[in-house]
């Protein structure tokens, strides 16, 4: 009887141990997760910023937490020591040794490795950035000695079978298209469309995407928000907004920042911006990107007191009409106009117009070469209006008409520079070559070269050279080594060539030319490394992202970004950026899909026009590996999008039944010990009366004897 008491407590204690194990893993099923905040922080002139949301799921290895580093400063800055803090256990976080040098207004990424363990505590942790910052001379920065982020770092429950990834997290990529293709014009037939992409694992609820225009550009007719509604998993929805750009705009890169806020499956927060730059066609700025004057033609001599004619032609190399173009002629003193010199005209995009202008010198005026200004500009509106344009220069050489007493003269007759142009911030040799146009020779000459603005500066020496002597009809070119300033706007710049000598009578002469050199600035586009995906494998979309930066002084015009390799694509990755102007930056991303597991590998190719109008590209491979799918092993098929409840009313029903089921055992046990003792005593008296039957008998049987 003791042993089958035993047997029947074990069997009550194990069906108590299943369904407390079975309610626990319920609970714990259904544990919400919480949702993910970051902070950006600033400090003084050099900022960091958290690149994305950082995160990671119990179990994952070599998550990348980055964070984007840009310089303010007018001064290169050193970022040393840089340390990433995530608070709590079950986190490692690599180190990253060395430092990195960022320029004045540069951008530079880094990025730290995190390893989370499979038991690790999910929700947030706190986690920081810090660095020391220092000049190039290793000195502290004043005010400044250090930089630090604030951000938040989010670990994930892992819910699912190894190769199953089942941590929810809401990804939106935002792209955009506009009209015209080329950029925004003056009017109200601009149309910008917003696509919004949802790459990650939950969908987004209630979408609503919302633009912020910069000045001077509108919403015709129309909201800057658009409901999107439900953007699933893997689908993309567009909204379309119709722009207007007021008259008089200037031409160049708009910001427009794109917002896109919503919820996840937990109803947390949902939130993407992004920042286009969109090239703007304006009638409210000239410069050498959309006007040239071209074709300029004047004679090499003419003879004082005889007309001549100055003919030359402005195009309009922009994208869209110009109009109130200011042409002024404006010639140098000895010469003066016989005809109209300023000229008031619109240009349709791509029209050119040719002027000529009559121009005549004095009787009698000096014998030496003219300069001849030529300006091609808004035309102001007011006093307080500084119109600005392209400036190009002729030059012509009077000859005196035998008349009169005529002075010995000394003219620049010729000049080189060694090219075409002159790269800004380069060294170049200027080769003078004067003439003594008189029948004297002409001693004591002091030669002094000299240019307002300061672009260039004699290397080695000073501005100035002295010749003993030049003879009669006699030529003498002398090489100068020039440098031009790095920060050269890129134009043509004059420089005064001022002469003084002495002919026989002992006499002070002088006399002054002008040459003109064009400065051309040098591009310069620089690229960020690309960074591989984690995982990719053969057949499935992949994506990778890059930045890119315009680091040189002059825009980068019509700009466009293409990639092709050894993959195939669901849609077009040509890219157009438009015109990038100096300093400004922009991204590239693009999607491929393997078509065989191995090397992944491609070219990704930028076009562009530089400062003069050539073409030029830049090519920036890549490679990376692509790996087999694993095969399905049918396991865990519930779908991840759909929402999960927690089921209060079964867990209820599992207690109830669970309590009922405990009660029942214990009210058999108990009612069998009561049975069990009530059979007992019943045999005791069976015993008894049997005995006491017996007794009976024998005392009978004893009478009878």
């Amino acid at each position: 009887m003791n042993s089958r008491t035993c047997s029947r407590n074990r069997r009550t204690g194990l069906a108590i141990a299943v369904l407390v194990l079975l309610l626990s893993a319920f609970v714990q099923e259904f544990v919400p997760n919480q949702g993910l905040v970051v902070y950006g922080a600033t400090n003084g002139g050099v900022t960091a910023e958290v690149i994305g949301s950082p995160g990671g799921m119990q179990g994952d290895d070599k998550v990348t937490v980055g964070f984007q580093i840009e310089n303010n400063r007018g001064e290169t800055v050193v970022v040393q020591g840089m340390k990433l803090t995530i608070n709590g256990s079950g986190i490692t976080v690599s180190e990253n040794t060395g430092s990195i040098s960022i320029p004045s207004g540069g951008v530079q990424t880094v990025s730290f490795s995190v390893n989370v363990a499979k038991h690790a505590d999910t929700g947030e942790r706190n986690c920081s950035f810090n660095a020391n910052l220092k000049n190039v001379a290793g000195e502290d920065l004043p005010n400044q000695k250090t930089l630090e982020d604030n951000t938040t770092f989010m670990v994930y429950e892992k819910m699912a079978t190894d190769g199953v990834d089942s941590k929810t997290v809401a990804g939106v990529d935002i792209s955009h298209f506009i009209e015209p293709a080329d950029g925004f014009v003056e009017g109200n037939s601009n149309k910008m469309k917003i696509e919004v992409y949802n790459y990650g694992n939950t969908t987004i609820k209630n979408a609503v995407v919302s633009v912020t225009l910069p000045e001077g550009l509108s919403i015709y007719n129309g909201s800057n928000q658009a409901q999107l509604g439900y953007v699933s998993v893997g689908s993309r929805k567009t909204a379309e907004f119709p722009i207007t750009v007021q008259s008089g705009l200037e031409s160049k890169n708009y910001a427009i920042e794109v917002q896109v806020l919503g919820l996840n499956f937990m109803n947390g927060d949902v939130v993407a911006k992004k920042t286009f730059y969109i090239p703007v066609e304006g009638t409210g700025s000239v410069n050498s990107n959309n006007i040239a004057v071209t074709g300029v033609s004047i004679p090499n001599e003419v003879q004082s007191g005889q007309p001549f004619d100055l003919s030359f032609n402005v195009k309009n190399m922009g994208t869209s009409d110009l109009k109130n173009i200011k042409i002024t002629v404006e010639p140098a003193e000895g010469i003066i106009n016989k005809s109209r010199n300023i000229f008031i005209d619109n240009f349709s995009k791509g029209a050119s117009k040719a002027y000529t202008v009559k121009l005549y010198s004095f009787d009698g005026a000096d014998e030496k070469s003219y300069p001849i200004k030529i300006t091609a500009g808004p035309a102001a509106t007011s006093e307080k209006d500084t119109a600005v344009g392209v400036t190009e220069y002729a030059t012509v050489s009077i000859l005196s008409d035998g008349s009169g007493a005529k002075k010995p003269q000394l003219i620049v007759d010729n000049y080189s520079y060694g090219g075409s142009v002159v790269q800004a911030g380069t060294d170049f040799y200027l080769n003078v070559g004067l003439f003594n146009t008189s029948g004297k020779t002409l001693t004591n000459v002091k030669v002094s070269l000299s240019n307002e603005d300061g672009v260039f500066v004699p290397v080695g020496g000073s501005n100035s050279f002295f010749i003993d002597s030049i003879k009669a009809k006699a030529h003498y070119t002398k090489s100068i080594r020039m440098s031009s300033k790095p920060q050269a706007e890129q134009k043509t710049a004059p420089i005064t060539v001022k002469m003084t000598y002495e002919a026989g009578s002992g006499d002070p002469l002088e006399s002054e030319d002008i040459i003109a050199i064009p400065v051309t600035q040098r591009s310069r586009l620089v690229v960020d490394d690309i960074v591989p995906p984690m995982e990719v494998y053969a057949g499935q979309q992949g994506s990778c992202e890059l930045e890119f930066y315009n680091m040189g002084k002059t825009p980068l015009n019509n700009l466009r970004v293409n990639c092709e390799g050894n993959f195939d694509v669901m849609e077009s990755n040509s890219y157009y950026a438009g015109n990038m102007e100096s300093g400004k930056s922009d991204s590239y991303r693009f999607n491929f899909i393997p078509r065989e597991a191995g090397p992944v590998e491609g070219t990704i190719t930028f076009t562009f026009e530089d400062g003069n109008g050539e073409p030029q590209f830049l090519e920036v491979p890549f490679s990376f590996e692509a790996m087999e799918m694993p095969a399905d092993d049918g396991m865990n098929m519930e779908d991840p999008m759909e929402e999960k409840h927690t089921p209060w009313a079964l867990i209820i029903g599992l207690g109830v039944v669970s309590v009922a089921v405990i009660g029942g055992l214990l009210f058999k046990r108990h009612r069998k010990k009561k049975l069990d003792a009530a059979l007992e005593i019943e045999d005791e008296l069976d015993v008894e009366v049997a005995e006491s039957h017996e007794a009976a008998a024998s005392e009978a049987g004893g009478a009878q004897k």
